[in-house]
Parts: C-alpha cells; sequence; structure tokens
C-alpha cells in the first residue's frame, strides 16, 4: 500500500482530529490510573490508612485505586477545559492527518538498516576496545619494562 493509499484509506475510515485526540486521551488516563496507582498505593499504605478492596473477589480494586481514577478524571478534566491545551491536541492530531508515514516496504528496509548498522558497531567497538585492552594492559608495559 503506497503512502497515499494509507492516507486515503484513513481519511476515509472518518478518522477526525477530534476522534485522535479523544482516542489518546483515553490511552493516556489508562496509562495515568496504572501508574497513580503504584504511587498511591504505598502512599496510603505508610500513612496508616487501609487499603481494602472496594468488591470482594476483585483485590485489584482497592481505595487507593478509587483515588487514583479520581485524580487521573481531574487531571484530564482540567486539562479538557483548558481552552489553550484542547486547541494545541487539535492542532496536532490535524498536523498528524498530514503526514505522509512510510509504507511497510520502507519500514522494514530501514528496520534491517539500523539493525546491520548496530550490529556493524558494535564489532567495530569490540575489536577497538579488544586492541585498546591489549596495548594498554601487555604491549605498553612490556615495552615500558625492556626500557
Amino acid at each position: 500500500m503506497a503512502a497515499t493509499d494509507a492516507t486515503t484509506v484513513a481519511n476515509r475510515s472518518a478518522m477526525t482530529p477530534e476522534r485522535l485526540v479523544v482516542i489518546f486521551t483515553l490511552c493516556l488516563a489508562i496509562v495515568l490510573v496504572l501508574f497513580l496507582k503504584h504511587v498511591i498505593s504505598p502512599i496510603w499504605v505508610a500513612v496508616g490508612l487501609p487499603d481494602r478492596p472496594l468488591i470482594e473477589g476483585a483485590e485489584e480494586w482497592t481505595y487507593s485505586s478509587l483515588v487514583a481514577v479520581a485524580v487521573t478524571a481531574a487531571l484530564l478534566g482540567g486539562a479538557w477545559a483548558n481552552t489553550r491545551v484542547r486547541h494545541v491536541a487539535f492542532e496536532t492530531a490535524s498536523e498528524l492527518m498530514r503526514v505522509t508515514w512510510p509504507s511497510w516496504e520502507e519500514t522494514r528496509v530501514s528496520t534491517v538498516a539500523v539493525i546491520v548498522a548496530s550490529i556493524v558497531a558494535g564489532v567495530l567497538l569490540f575489536f577497538i576496545d579488544s586492541v585498546s585492552y591489549k596495548l594498554m594492559v601487555e604491549w605498553i608495559p612490556a615495552i615500558w619494562g625492556k626500557l
């Protein structure tokens, strides 16, 4: 599929900047809840509050999880209420819609090139490191001892 074909397919699929922003916001909310849950839970216990499950059988959903969800909702709600943040998000999504993304073939070729370059650089650095080690540890002391 050529780059223009991919753009056409994306445009036909009714992908709008607003939809991209909502998808990103939902993904960010999930990540933020998971992160805050792991940050708030030890603090919750250190303060001495009981961190019991909210529902029997659902051990993952504790009081600290509920606080993490509330903090995430407050942060994202506040960001959404800020018109500048919302404007920048929509502008960024609009620019992403105009980008010509590489095809799978171009991506594959570039990935192979990076892997080969990394292997060549690794072998070259190994050779330089080995020679430097021999030079510093064996050859220079041997020459220095003969003087």
